[in-house]
């Protein structure tokens, strides 16, 4: 059995956490839809540079990776 990857939505909404601090930007109920859209932004870019081959490019991941 392989080692599941990382999964994008975890690591978008790392990335989206980490950048909103760099800027220096609070993350509050005023701003949480444009966090929101920045974050689903970032996991699509994050799955269009992936290989042809990686299951993450896959949005059901890692539903889709669940049975035998």
């Amino acid at each position: 059995m392989t080692c599941p990857k990382p999964c994008l939505d975890q690591i978008s909404v790392d990335l989206m956490i980490a950048g909103t601090k760099a800027a220096g930007v609070r993350r509050t109920r005023a701003n949480m839809q444009a966090c929101a859209k920045l974050q689903i932004a970032i996991r699509e870019a994050l799955r269009a540079v992936l290989p042809p081959d990686d299951p993450r490019r896959d949005p059901a991941y890692p539903f889709n990776q669940l049975g035998g």
